[in-house]
C-alpha cells in the first residue's frame, strides 16, 4: 500500500486536481504562479482561526439594542438586560462578559460581521462544520479545506521535499489532536501539523516528549502504522525550529489562569511562536462548549451562566493575544478571525437554552483591520422559520481574507471557493500589495490599469522611488511572456507605457513591474 492509496483509503476521498482558470497548477510557470498566490510579498502574513465549537449563540453575543422589544419577547428567560450591554454603537452591544474584547474594539482593532451564514443551512454539527471548513455549498461534499487548498497552491507537492530553505517551518499548526478538514490539501494531505494541547507544546520545547512503542506484527498493519509514524516524523522534523522560536520569545501579556481558560493557553503559544519568528502561515485554535441547549444562563441571572463564562474566555484570550503581539512588535503580521458552525435560534427553549440555528457574528481582530460594524444585524422579526436570515455568506469573508490579507489573485480565489464571491472591505488600504487601486512594494508602485477592460490601447502607469533598473512585462493566463513594455534605469517619479492589445485574444493578462527583488502585478482584461 503506497502513500497515495493509503491516504485515499483512510479518508474515503476522491483526489481532484487543483485548477486555476480550468488549468492544472503545474501548467503555470515563471513569475505568474508566484504572483497569483502572492508568494513573495506576503510570506510573513499570519492568519489565526479561532473555532467556537458547538454553535455559538450570536444573539446573546452581539446584543441588538435597537430591537430590544423583539429580543425580550423571543427569549425572555435568557434575555440580557440592554442596560448591561457593552455598547458598540447606539444599535448594538456586546455581552457584558466581553469587557476585554470591548476595550480592543474601542481601540479600533476589531471588526464585527453580523449575520454570517450560507444558503440552505445545515443544522448538524458535523455537516455544518465540514461546510465551513471546506468552504463549500451545503449541497457539495468536499474532502479538502479552503485554507488547505490555498496553502497547497502556495507550497505545491507538500509534504514531499519539505522543509525547504525557503520554508523551514511548519506551514500551518493546529492546537488539537488531529489536523482538521480546513487544513487538508487537494490530495487529502495535511498541510500542517497538530500539537494536541498546550502540554504537548511544552513537552516538545522542553524535550520531554516520549516515543511510541513497537510496531504490530501483521504485515499490512505494520506498513500502515509505519506510514503514520513517517508522517509523524515529518512533524518532528519541525521540533527544532519550534524550540528555537520558543526560546526567542516569552509571553509579555497577562493571559490569566490558562489552566482554566484553554483558549488563552493556546493563543499564548501562538503569540510565542509568531514573536519567535516562525514563518507558519496559519494557526487554528478552538474552544468547545457552545452547544448550549440547556443552562445557557442561570435562572434569574441572565448575565451569568455557561455562555457568559465561555464568552469571557474568548474575550480575555483574544484581547491578551493582541496585547502580546503588540508588546513584541509583530501585531501588523497577524489577523485573528473567529467562526462557529452555526448560530442558535432566536427563541429560547424552556431549559434556559437555545437550539441549533443559522447565521451568527464573526469577529476579525488585528492592527490592520477596518474596525467597526461591517455588516448589518439580521431582523429578529423577519425570520426564516424561526431562524435568522443571513446578511453575508461566510465565503465572502474567506474571499476577502484571501484577497486582502494574503493577496491571492481572484482567479485563485474562484478556484479555492468554487465560484466568485463579492468581497467586503476588511483590511485597511495600503496593508497589502494586492489592491485594486495600486500595488506597491518597496520603492515601486504600479497603478490601476486604464481602461480595464481594454479593447485597444491600455496605459500602464508606475512610480519609481529608487535608482535601480526597472522592467515592465506582460504575461498571459498561462504564465507565458507576451511583451516587455519598459526596461532599464528610470528617473525618480511617475512613468507610463502604452500597450496595444489589438493583436491579443480575449482573456485575463497580468502586468508585472519589477525592480531588483521587488515586484508588483496588476490584472488586465482584454475584450474583443
Amino acid at each position: 500500500m503506497n502513500r497515495r492509496s493509503f491516504l485515499a483509503r483512510s479518508t474515503g476521498a476522491v483526489t481532484l486536481p487543483f485548477l486555476v482558470n480550468g488549468l492544472p497548477v503545474h501548467a503555470f510557470d515563471g513569475p505568474l504562479l508566484a504572483d497569483l498566490f502572492n508568494l513573495a510579498e506576503e510570506s510573513d502574513r499570519v492568519l489565526v482561526l479561532v473555532q467556537l465549537n458547538g454553535g455559538n449563540d450570536g444573539v446573546n453575543t452581539v446584543l441588538p439594542i435597537d430591537q430590544e422589544a423583539a429580543y425580550k419577547a423571543a427569549r425572555s428567560n435568557i434575555a440580557i438586560p440592554m442596560s448591561a450591554a457593552l455598547k458598540l454603537n447606539d444599535a448594538l452591544g456586546l455581552h457584558p462578559a466581553m469587557a476585554d474584547l470591548h476595550r480592543t474594539f474601542g481601540e479600533q482593532k476589531v471588526a464585527v460581521l453580523n449575520g454570517v451564514g450560507y444558503p440552505n443551512p445545515n443544522q448538524s454539527h458535523f455537516r455544518s462544520t465540514d461546510i465551513w471548513m471546506s468552504g463549500s455549498s451545503s449541497n457539495q461534499v468536499v474532502s479538502s479545506g479552503w485554507v488547505g487548498r490555498y496553502l497547497d497552491g502556495v507550497y505545491p507537492g507538500y509534504p514531499d521535499g519539505y522543509p525547504t530553505a525557503a520554508m523551514p517551518d511548519p506551514i500551518a499548526i493546529q492546537m488539537s489532536a488531529v489536523v482538521s478538514l480546513a487544513l487538508t490539501g487537494v490530495q487529502q494531505q495535511s498541510m500542517g501539523m497538530a500539537l494536541q494541547d498546550p502540554e504537548t507544546f511544552y513537552d516538545l520545547v522542553q524535550g520531554t516528549t516520549s516515543g511510541g512503542g513497537g510496531l504490530p506484527s501483521q504485515t499490512e498493519a505494520r506498513s500502515n502504522v509505519a506510514f503514520i509514524r513517517d508522517v509523524q516524523g515529518k512533524a518532528q522534523v519541525y521540533s527544532a525550529v519550534i524550540k528555537e522560536a520558543a526560546a526567542k520569545a516569552d509571553n509579555i501579556a497577562d493571559y490569566g489562569d490558562t489552566r482554566v481558560n484553554r483558549l488563552a493557553a493556546q493563543l499564548q503559544i501562538v503569540a510565542r511562536m509568531v514573536a519567535g519568528g516562525l514563518k507558519t502561515r496559519v494557526y487554528v485554535v478552538s474552544l468547545g462548549g457552545f452547544d448550549t441547549h440547556a443552562a445557557q444562563t442561570l435562572e434569574g441571572e441572565p448575565t451569568n451562566g455557561s455562555h457568559a463564562v465561555l464568552l469571557g474566555y474568548v474575550s480575555a484570550a483574544m484581547a491578551a493575544f493582541q496585547r502580546d503581539l503588540e508588546a513584541h512588535g509583530v501585531q501588523d503580521r497577524v489577523l485573528t478571525m473567529t467562526f462557529s458552525e452555526f448560530g442558535r435560534r432566536v427563541a429560547s427553549n424552556l431549559s434556559l437554552g437555545t437550539d441549533h440555528g443559522t447565521s451568527a457574528p464573526m469577529f476579525i481582530m488585528g492592527s490592520k483591520v477596518i474596525d467597526g460594524i461591517r455588516t448589518p444585524y439580521p431582523s429578529l422579526t423577519d425570520l426564516d422559520r424561526g431562524d435568522l436570515k443571513m446578511s453575508i455568506d461566510f465565503r465572502q469573508v474567506y474571499a476577502s481574507v484571501l484577497e486582502q490579507w494574503f493577496g491571492a489573485d481572484p482567479a485563485v480565489i474562484r478556484q479555492i471557493l468554487f465560484q466568485d464571491f463579492e468581497t467586503v472591505p476588511i483590511i485597511k488600504a495600503g496593508s497589502t500589495t494586492h489592491v485594486d487601486d495600486a500595488a506597491s512594494a518597496g520603492g515601486l508602485t504600479l497603478y490601476a490599469i486604464s481602461p480595464n477592460p481594454v479593447r485597444g490601447t491600455a496605459t500602464i502607469r508606475y512610480r519609481v522611488d529608487a535608482a535601480l533598473p526597472v522592467r515592465v512585462d506582460v504575461y498571459d493566463a498561462l504564465g507565458f511572456h507576451v511583451a516587455t513594455l519598459a526596461e532599464g534605469h528610470h528617473s525618480h517619479g511617475e512613468h507610463s507605457a502604452p500597450f496595444n492589445t489589438s493583436t491579443l485574444p480575449s482573456g485575463t493578462y497580468h502586468v508585472r513591474c519589477s525592480q531588483g527583488r521587488q515586484h508588483v502585478t496588476a490584472a488586465m482584461v482584454v475584450v474583443r
